[in-house]
């Protein structure tokens, strides 16, 4: 005899449970034991944005939400939790058989509404609806690259553009670059490009963000890059840690390669983008103040074990304004040094002034990227010797950049 189709997909369905009430909680859980579900987490009282993240490690397709006592704040959470991940079926639970609230935690998001008590039958019934959503395959997500300065105006945002422009050439793949410096931001406009649309247009509007509004606020370069610009206007937006998540996830399901400049990106979007990134490349120079706060965001980065996927690089190398050599910065990371980017202040201002990338020029801050690009996407590291044909992608030789492992 051949197994039911929601047997297929799955035995068990994990569940976080998040019910306040104790009692409540308790009689949720006897039943949802009797059942399909198993419960990989109890949540006592209404999740942070800390237990939200924990939420999406769990990787639970089911989240039940207490609507009874704070129904507001179930709401929000409801909400939250499906502007997080769009593929999670939440059950919403009340002992009242209310139409209004019904039709209110179905526009937060929810899919099921058990009305207590939870017959053996509505909940088998649930469980194959919401076995039925489960994908058969998991699309594959992109690998998310953060650009992060350890201070202003140690050039990330030149980094991460010109990186961006290499990767896209060396991999062939779907590459696209993200500014989350909002107020600041000036990705466009090293790439010569005219902002329409922006990052904040995603995150303000989480609720209507997929992979269909994303393609309308992207601009297009004509190394075939995708770009999410900073608004053109100065304005402080008041986003959300949860558009946040929701853009991030979205971004690696529609491309292979996400280049993030942080800029000025803090709080608990920072955390989002720490907590997905497959590497963090730490943006330093050889000045006093730039390689103190490194030394401080590498210890943040230690402390939450996400010093693994760090990389520093050490940008104007050589410059001979610099006051402090590389065995010395080395000392005070308290870290090896990954990449070195050469001081080339008069190419990188031109290519500024003129809107034409540096990675669409020969230079020596290019040679070093497309090093840099070449690690990203997993090619070997080209050794300075002439190709068979005498050019590279670039049209010049690329030069070493120095990788330490």
């Amino acid at each position: 005899m051949s197994d039911n189709p929601d047997s297929v997909r799955s035995k068990t369905l994990s569940v976080a449970l998040i019910v306040p009430d104790g009692a409540r909680r308790r009689l949720l859980a006897t039943v949802l034991a009797e059942s399909r579900f198993t419960i990989a987490r109890e949540f006592p009282s209404w999740p942070t944005q800390s237990d939200l993240l924990e939420i999406g490690r769990l990787k639970c397709p089911v989240a039940v939400v207490d609507l009874d006592g704070d129904t507001e704040n179930a709401l929000q959470v409801i909400e939250n939790l499906c502007g997080r991940d769009a593929t999670m079926t939440v059950m919403a639970s009340s002992s009242r058989n209310d139409a209004s609230l019904m039709r209110r935690s179905m526009q937060a998001g929810a899919r099921e509404f058990l009305i207590e008590p939870v017959l053996p039958e509505a909940l088998r019934e649930a469980f194959a609806r919401a076995s039925a959503r489960i994908p058969n395959r998991e699309k594959a997500q992109g690998r998310m690259l953060a650009f992060v300065p350890s201070k202003g105006g140690v050039g990330v945002t030149t980094i991460a553009t010109n990186f961006a422009l290499a990767l896209t050439r060396e991999s062939g793949a779907r590459v696209v670059v993200v500014d989350m410096d909002f107020e600041r931001g000036d990705v466009a406009l090293g790439l010569g490009m005219t902002v329409a649309f922006s990052v904040v247009d995603a995150l303000l509007n989480p609720a209507r963000l997929d992979g269909e509004f994303l393609s309308t606020l992207l601009l297009r370069h004509s190394s075939g890059l995708a770009v999410l610009a900073a608004p053109e206007q100065y304005k402080v937006a008041s986003t959300t840690a949860d558009g946040a998540a929701r853009l991030f996830r979205i971004l690696r399901e529609e491309f292979d390669y996400v280049v993030v400049d942080a800029g000025t990106c803090t709080g608990d979007i920072q955390d989002i983008l720490f907590e997905v990134a497959a590497t963090i490349y730490l943006v330093t120079e050889t000045s006093f103040p730039a390689l103190r706060n490194a030394r401080r965001l590498i210890a943040f980065l230690s402390a939450t074990d996400r010093s693994r996927e760090l990389q520093v690089v050490l940008n104007r190398f050589n410059s001979r304004h610099g006051g402090i050599d590389e065995n010395s910065a080395t000392k005070a990371l308290a870290q090896p040094v990954n990449w070195r980017i050469p001081n080339s202040y008069e190419a990188a201002r031109a290519a500024q002034d003129a809107g034409v990338p540096l990675a669409m020029e020969d230079s020596p801050i290019t040679k070093a990227l497309v090093q840099m690009a070449r690690s990203a996407c997993g090619k070997p590291l080209d050794t300075g010797k002439k190709a068979a044909n005498g050019f590279s992608i670039f049209g010049f030789r690329m030069l070493s950049a120095q990788k330490e492992s």
